[in-house]
């Protein structure tokens, strides 16, 4: 069995959608996870916590937080690998099943950028996302035909994302826009679901009750505590609350063949 999750930024994955990765980890199955932005803070001056020196600490935190949950060294082996014809970055775990996959797009970080270039891939006619390692552009159509590739080339029994109604629930703006362009590059010529994907919660997990506990609690924070020494955004006590929590609604579970039409409200509930 092989999974693919897509993850806005470095961390959604170990804070909304943990212990189920690591789960996938630790029995061995090939394991993708692809980070659809650069997880970076746009146009922030005179500071290493800004562009691609921000980004790449955080991708040295989540290399740390899977060697953690595998259990090796923090060895990993780079490939350039092509994907719907554009060249993205890669890193596979030595030893393991896991595979990392960055695109290097620019985030949404206010008050720096409010927006972020996942959702004006979505919601502006035109519009380029130059990623800030310097491999070419995407456009809407590129973007949606790249993360088809990435499912193609894995052929996953399963796809996780963030929330694709997540604007309707006071979560990031790109964890939403993520969602969307995952599930439009995940539909056949007829519009309907491809691959099974479920859906996470994201910010909204604080305001329901603990559902991670025990043994799977403490292994989730043991891998969160490997990743957020590397992101001096955060501190030690910051995201504690997500990780005694983990939704996956089953009404956000989309099975091969159920039509997927994007939610009509989410240019203008940002805009």
């Amino acid at each position: 069995m092989t999974t693919l999750s897509f993850i806005a930024h470095q961390d959604d994955d170990l804070l909304f959608m943990n212990p189920d990765i690591a789960s996938d980890v630790w029995a061995g199955k090939e394991t993708w996870i692809a980070y659809l932005t650069a997880g970076d803070i746009p146009h922030r001056p005179g500071t290493s916590h800004g562009g691609i020196q921000y980004a790449e600490m955080r991708m040295d935190g989540v290399r740390a937080a899977y060697a953690r949950t595998a259990g090796v060294a923090n060895n990993w082996h780079y490939e350039e690998m092509t994907f719907g014809g554009h060249p993205v970055s890669t890193n596979r775990l030595a030893g393991t099943n896991v595979r990392i996959v960055y695109t290097y797009v620019h985030a949404a970080a206010g008050p720096e950028d409010n927006f972020g270039d996942l959702w004006r891939l979505l919601n502006v006619p035109g519009f380029q996302a130059q990623p800030i390692d310097g491999r070419p552009a995407y456009t809407y159509q590129g973007f949606v035909g790249m993360i088809r590739g990435i499912i193609d080339r894995v052929a996953p029994s399963l796809v996780r994302t963030g929330s694709s109604i997540g604007h309707r629930e006071g979560d990031h703006i790109d964890h939403t826009a993520a969602a969307i362009l995952v599930a439009d590059a995940n539909t056949d010529a007829q519009g309907r679901t491809a691959v099974l994907r479920q859906e996470y919660t994201g910010y909204r997990v604080l305001a329901f009750p603990e559902n991670v506990g025990g043994a799977l609690c403490a292994k989730k924070t043991e891998i969160w505590e490997a990743y957020w020494p590397h992101d001096p955004e955060l501190d030690e006590w910051s995201w504690r609350a997500a990780l005694s929590r983990r939704y996956a609604p089953e009404g956000r579970l989309f099975r091969p063949g159920v039509p997927w039409i994007p939610p009509g409200d989410f240019a203008s509930s940002v805009a």
